[in-house]
């Protein structure tokens, strides 16, 4: 028989068998899954692979200006029986009712929907409010919103609102409309559609991911970490050439000149001729200013794709020919008095008698680029047009260029080599005039367009960066140089004079052209113009090229000189005081017209209007918000006492979708 001691070991031993089993039964069914059933759960409860979407690659300025923006929406659902702000273990129906009016009060004041609306949608779902379950209670709304909802039920202690999932991505302009049609348009349905969107949109576009979850009884959702995923990956970001500031001041004074000479449209390009960047680039038509911003996106790049007669301002290309086979000297008098070829009467606006070679171009005598133009072949001119760009494309690598229209001379009248001397029978786009014109400024080189400055991937490495490409040399440096000294003397005392600059030298030529008629050979008989001017600066080491273009400005304003000129100059005096900028080159003198730009960043418009108001100081601006969320130039820039300044306010694009 045995003990007591005996007895009470063997009810050990058994107890500690029992665990010991119970621990392994248990290793075996966690662990191993003997029977599968982790595997059988898995198999009955993964409902679906859930998108992990990945993020748009951003579009930037060369300074890192962000032109988009990726806004993400959200679905939140609410789970009313896990809202307490009480630390009591049961609230009565009137006390959740108290708590669903808080609720539904906090709701709308980020919604800009009623109270009574989320009310009533708790309301419905009463049979849900009894469990875990939950419902969706608000959708549609961005990051922000989502953000600032759950904080202020976290304030109050309601725990019951929760993220539910990513809805959608929208594509955000928080630029507004600045560089719009370069930029660009790109939506969820059809992807980039136009602009840099559209052109690089396979660099742009990211590539979705996915992961496996389980869905409960309750509806959510889990993933583990056991269970299969691909990560989704970013697309790449664009850096551009386009500077931002300088952009924002073409676009001002393009905008501002459209209003002043009642122009139909108005077209700019400042470009560097040493590389061969694009720092700003912008067309806007009268019509379409005032269009809301996704509109504005989606319009034509006129730069590159608009056509038209350059007018005058193809004259040095024609003397150009002249000067490399030395036919004239720049100090040559060449008969100006009106002429007749065939049938046609060629005259000059203001009449001239004998200019010398250079004056013919300062003044822009029609009849003495004729006389020029005697002197070539029809083979000459056109192969010196041709070396020059024009009747093809550049090659900027934007979607939508097109390549003007330069006949072969076998399909010539008898006027032709006439016409083209003076910027007739040819259309050229505004990309082609400002890259041959910074041909002539940076010593024969024809560049290749650049726009884009680098790609940058997910993991911030760089897959492309743009070098200078040399297309093809032509001319010579003594040809060019004294074509330089006829451009220089256009602004000094000639048709350009508006332009002449007290801090910079600069090279130019005007341009009137009469509008051709629409499908038709002739004119149009309504006197309508082109109004340009295309110049570099400063003379000695030029480091900008820059084109201004007004079609249909009023009667008065038709010339170059009366519009493109003035605006030419604002635009010139406007950056000169830019940050970084390296033109100015008599620092002392232009010090003394200068004042400091005060930061405007994130006043309120109401406030703002006195605040500049008592300093002197111009300013447009853009969007529709209340507060200044940027600014051109930044703080701290030294500005003309002339100047406008640029600011931006929060246009709220992102606008909440309940």
């Amino acid at each position: 028989m045995l003990t007591t001691k005996g007895r009470l070991f063997v009810i050990k031993l058994i107890f500690t068998t029992l665990f010991i089993l119970i621990i392994i039964r248990i290793f075996f069914i966690q662990i191993l899954d003997v029977f599968g059933l982790y595997a059988n759960t898995q198999n009955r409860y993964i409902v679906s692979k859930r998108i992990l979407y990945s993020d748009r690659g951003i579009i930037y300025d060369r300074n890192g200006n962000a032109f988009t923006e990726n806004q993400k929406y959200f679905k939140l659902e609410l789970i009313p029986s896990s809202t307490s702000w009480t630390n009591s273990d049961s609230i009565n129906s009137e006390e959740k009712e108290k708590i669903y009016k808080k609720i539904a009060k906090i709701t709308s004041k980020y919604s800009g929907k009623s109270e009574k609306h989320f009310l009533d949608k708790i309301h419905r779902n009463k049979s849900k409010c009894e469990n875990d379950s939950g419902f969706e209670f608000i959708k549609n709304i961005n990051a922000t919103t989502k953000e600032n909802l759950l904080e202020e039920f976290r304030k109050i202690k309601i725990c019951g609102l929760r993220a539910y999932k990513l809805e959608h991505q929208e594509r955000v302009y928080p630029q507004n409309g600045l560089a719009g049609p370069l930029v660009g348009l790109c939506s969820e349905e059809t992807g980039g559609r136009c602009g840099i969107e559209g052109t690089f949109d396979e660099y742009l576009t990211g590539e979705n991911g996915w992961e496996e979850v389980i869905r409960y009884g309750t509806g959510t959702h889990r993933h583990f970490s056991d269970m299969n995923i691909k990560k989704a990956v970013n697309g790449n970001s664009i850096y551009l050439t386009i500077d931002a500031h300088i952009q924002a001041i073409l676009e001002n004074n393009l905008k501002k000149g459209i209003e002043d000479y009642n122009a139909k449209n108005a077209i700019g390009i400042i470009i560097s001729p040493k590389n061969g960047n694009i720092l700003a680039m912008s067309g806007i038509s009268s019509g379409n200013i005032h269009n809301s911003i996704r509109e504005i996106h989606s319009m034509p790049i006129y730069p590159i794709s608009w056509q038209y007669e350059p007018g005058s301002t193809m004259k040095p290309f024609t003397a150009l020919s002249a000067i490399e086979k030395k036919t004239f000297k720049s100090d040559d008098k060449i008969d100006c008095e009106k002429r007749i070829i065939g049938r046609r009467v060629i005259k000059d606006v203001h009449e001239f008698h004998d200019l010398s070679f250079k004056d013919v171009i300062v003044f822009s005598s029609n009849v003495g680029i004729t006389r020029v133009a005697d002197e070539l072949t029809e083979n000459e001119l056109y192969d010196k047009l041709i070396d020059f760009g024009f009747g093809h494309k550049t090659g900027v690598n934007i979607n939508s260029e097109s390549s003007g229209l330069l006949r072969h001379p076998s399909k010539w009248s008898d006027y032709s080599l006439h016409s083209l001397a003076f910027g007739q029978e040819i259309s050229v786009t505004p990309i082609q005039l400002a890259y041959a014109y910074a041909a002539l400024a940076n010593g024969g080189k024809i560049l290749y367009p650049q726009i884009v400055k680098k790609i940058i991937n997910a993991d911030g490495k760089i897959i492309f960066e743009s070098e200078r490409k040399i297309v093809r040399k032509i001319s010579n440096k003594k040809a060019l140089d004294t074509l330089k000294t006829f451009l220089k003397d256009v602004v000094e005392y000639g048709t350009g004079k508006p332009v002449k600059s007290d801090y910079v030298n600069i090279a130019a030529k005007t341009g009137t052209a009469e509008k051709s008629k629409s499908g038709k050979r002739g004119y149009d008989d309504e006197e309508n113009y082109i109004s340009s001017i295309v110049g570099f600066f400063p003379v000695e080491n030029p480091e900008i090229v820059m084109l201004i273009i007004f079609d249909e400005p009023d009667f008065i304003h038709r010339y170059g000189s009366t519009s493109a000129a003035p605006t030419f100059k604002k635009i010139l005096n406007q950056m000169l005081v830019l940050p970084n900028s390296n033109l100015i080159t008599k620092i002392s003198s232009i010090d003394n017209k200068q004042i400091i730009v005060p930061d405007c960043m994130k006043m309120k418009i109401s406030e703002l209007k006195i605040f500049l108001a008592s300093k002197n100081i111009s300013f447009s601006i853009i969007g529709d918000g209340e507060i200044i969320t940027d600014q051109f130039p930044k703080p701290g820039s030294k500005i003309f006492d002339n100047y406008t300044i640029q600011l931006i306010a929060d246009a709220k694009m992102n606008s909440k979708k309940i």
